[in-house]
C-alpha cells in the first residue's frame, strides 16, 4: 500500500483508537483533567441531567458536581484530537460529528449532549503552580465549545426562544437544525498543563480512549487517578475516598445537610472497599496494573501500573538506550 492510499484510510479522525497497527503513536493527557475526572465521574442524582430531560438551563452560572463516564472520556478524546488538529488560533474544528461519535461508540445526538456538559457548565477545578508552590481551587468550564448552526432561509437569532434550545447560557444548540461545525478549545488551565505547566501532563498511547470505554465506572476512576500519579503509588483508604481523589465519601457515610441531618444512608466502608478492590482487579485483568495490594492492618492500598497505556517518564528513562 502506498502512502497516499494509506492516508485516505487513516483520516485524522479514524487514526485514533481503532486498532491501527500501522504505527503506534502517543499524545498527552493533562494530569489535572485526569484528577478532575477521577473525582467527578459518577451517577447524577441530585442534579437534573440533560440526558434524562434535554432542555435549556437558564441559570446565570450553571454548574455541575458530577460527570458521566462517557462525558469525561469525550473530553479526553477531544484533548487527543485537539493536539493533532488544532489551527493557528488553538481551535480544533469538528466538521463531521458522526466520525467522532463512532470513536466513542455513540450517536451524534448523544455526543452533542456530552459536548454541552463539557462546555456548558462550570466544574470545581484544582490547579497547582509547582514552581511557586501555589494551590488554587476554582470553578471553570472544562472546554470552550461553539456550535455553528445552519439556519433556514429567513431565520435569525430572534426567531428562537429558550424552548428551541438545548444546553445552557454558556453553550447551546437549536433543536432540529443542522450543525455546520463545532469549534473546540480546552480551558486555559488544561492547555497550560499540556504545555508542561501546573500539574503537567503524561504521555499515553492513542488507544487510551478505547481502553477507557471498556471500563466500569469505578475502574475508570481508578484508571484516571492512578494515571495522574507515578507508576508505583501508595495511599490510605480514607484519603483515597476523599473529595480530592475518588470522591466516594458520600457512598461510605451517606449524604448530610448543613445542619448535620442525614438525608440518605451510605453503603458503608465494607461495601465501598469491596467495590474499589473489584475496580483494581478489573484494571489488573485489563493490563493497566501489574500488581496491587491492600493491607487490612494499615488500611493502605499500593499498586504499580504498566506501560501498556500510560507512558510515564519513569518508563521512558528505563527504556532509554545507553550512552555510547
Amino acid at each position: 500500500m502506498d502512502n497516499e492510499a494509506e492516508e485516505k484510510i487513516l483520516t485524522p479522525a479514524n487514526k485514533f483508537f481503532l486498532g491501527d497497527a500501522v504505527k503506534q503513536t502517543l499524545h498527552r493527557q493533562a494530569r489535572g483533567y485526569l484528577k478532575t475526572t477521577a473525582s467527578l465521574v459518577g451517577k447524577e442524582t441530585a442534579q437534573m441531567s440533560l440526558f434524562t430531560l434535554p432542555a435549556y438551563d437558564d441559570n446565570i452560572n450553571p454548574a455541575k458536581q458530577v460527570l458521566s463516564k462517557n462525558t469525561a472520556i469525550t473530553g479526553q478524546l477531544l484533548l487527543a484530537l485537539w493536539q493533532k488538529n488544532k489551527d493557528e488560533n488553538d481551535i480544533y474544528k469538528i466538521d463531521n460529528l458522526t466520525d467522532i461519535a463512532k470513536l466513542l461508540n455513540t450517536t451524534p445526538q448523544e455526543l452533542k449532549l456530552y459536548l454541552i456538559c463539557l462546555g456548558g457548565y462550570q466544574y470545581p477545578i484544582t490547579n497547582f503552580d509547582k514552581d511557586k508552590r501555589i494551590l488554587s481551587i476554582h470553578h471553570d468550564k472544562l472546554f470552550y465549545i461553539k456550535f455553528n448552526i445552519r439556519l433556514k432561509a429567513g431565520e435569525t437569532e430572534a426567531s428562537f426562544t429558550n424552548d428551541h434550545k438545548i444546553g445552557t447560557g454558556y453553550l447551546s444548540f437549536i433543536k432540529d437544525r443542522d450543525i455546520e461545525s463545532i469549534e473546540v478549545m480546552p480551558s486555559m488551565s488544561i492547555r497550560q498543563e499540556l504545555q508542561g505547566k501546573g500539574l503537567g501532563n503524561v504521555l499515553v498511547d492513542d488507544h487510551f480512549v478505547a481502553f477507557s470505554l471498556e471500563l466500569s465506572n469505578i475502574a475508570y476512576k481508578l484508571f484516571c487517578f492512578s494515571s495522574s500519579n507515578k507508576p508505583t503509588f501508595k495511599i490510605g483508604f480514607d484519603k483515597l475516598i476523599s473529595k480530592k481523589y475518588l470522591s466516594l465519601e458520600k457512598q461510605v457515610f451517606g449524604v448530610y445537610n448543613q445542619q448535620g441531618k442525614r438525608l440518605s444512608a451510605g453503603q458503608g466502608k465494607k461495601r465501598v472497599l469491596e467495590t474499589i478492590k473489584n475496580g483494581l482487579n478489573e484494571l489488573k485483568q485489563a493490563g493497566h496494573l501489574e500488581s496491587w495490594t491492600y493491607n487490612e492492618t494499615t488500611d493502605f492500598f499500593e499498586w504499580k501500573y504498566s506501560n501498556k497505556i500510560i507512558k510515564h517518564k519513569e518508563f521512558m528513562a528505563v527504556n532509554k538506550p545507553p550512552q555510547l
